[in-house]
């Protein structure tokens, strides 16, 4: 009788059909935002308290309790603001001064039948939104 030889395959290096990581994050660092990361984000991106509690959607006393205590974010707080920080680290390759990136920030933007303007930071769709924008311009490619 004939056998079938089948051997399993050979784990490979090359990764193929992978979806784009950019701002996937691990669990381990999902976890959790410092008070220090939050302080070196506030930084670059240079928001009044007020303003960092109506992107968070937390109450300024909330926000002032948090940074009292060193009490670190979590959950959602937590990947909003690694979402923030990957937008500010490809806002300043692109206008290379935090003051420059906060005026474009300020400034409303119409973009695709979208407006875009400050409060747009205030959700996850429209960091992304920002950070496409910001890669069109680092690129040159102009909508």
């Amino acid at each position: 009788m004939k056998t079938i030889g089948y051997d399993m395959p050979v784990k490979s290096a090359l990764l193929v059909a992978r979806e784009p990581e950019v701002m996937y994050f691990s669990k381990k660092r999902v976890g959790e935002f410092s008070v220090e990361s939050f302080q070196a984000l506030s930084q670059k991106l240079l928001f009044t308290q007020l303003e960092w509690a109506a992107i968070l959607h937390i109450s300024d006393r909330t926000l002032q309790r948090y940074l009292k205590e060193g009490k670190p974010f979590e959950g959602l707080f937590a990947e909003h603001l690694y979402q923030l920080e990957n937008m500010a680290e490809l806002g300043l390759e692109v206008f290379s001064d935090p003051k420059a990136l906060e005026e474009w920030l300020r400034k409303p933007k119409q973009i695709l039948e979208n407006t875009i303007d400050f409060s747009t930071l205030e959700s996850f769709w429209g960091v992304k939104l920002i950070c496409n924008e910001l890669g069109r311009i680092e690129y040159g490619v102009y909508i």
